[in-house]
């Protein structure tokens, strides 16, 4: 028996270790990965015949705008005034086009002057429903359009 107790003691000893030592995790490959990187939700182009819905809040007659290859044209009847841009996602920026303009001997409604001001100055361009509407924004107001 006096053999049987150094043993008993070593396996106690032995038994207190192991608890004390706490279980390793596996590694887990998934979560340890870094995480793909996030695509930008693509941003639709101003490209296109649009309808002046409303300048400011206040409805303004029937002003359609055109964009295309690099030009933004505002038209009522034969009343035009041309401008060049660029769009890079949201961001916008116009730059009067003399080239693009007529009067047709009649000077523009105070509400055609705030339209091409605004879009003048324009340099935010915020779409809704699924790109059917555009707001533009800046320092000379906000431009809504509906897209033809």
């Amino acid at each position: 028996m006096r053999h049987a107790l150094p043993f008993v003691a070593i396996l106690a000893v032995a038994a207190c270790n192991q608890q004390d030592q706490a279980p390793t995790a596996a590694p887990n490959k998934v979560a340890d990965a870094p995480a793909p990187p996030v695509a930008k939700a693509p941003i639709p182009k101003l490209k296109g015949a649009w309808n002046v819905a409303r300048l400011g809040g206040e409805g303004d007659g029937p002003l359609t705008l055109t964009f295309r290859d690099g030009k933004a044209t505002v038209a009522a009847g034969c009343l035009r005034r041309g401008f060049t841009f660029k769009q890079d996602r949201n961001l916008v920026v116009f730059d009067s086009d003399p080239s693009g303009s007529a009067n047709c001997g009649a000077p523009p409604s105070a509400g055609q002057e705030a339209t091409f001001a605004a879009l003048d100055e324009a340099n935010t361009a915020v779409f809704a429903k699924d790109g059917a509407t555009v707001t533009l924004t800046g320092y000379g107001g906000t431009l809504t359009l509906e897209r033809r």
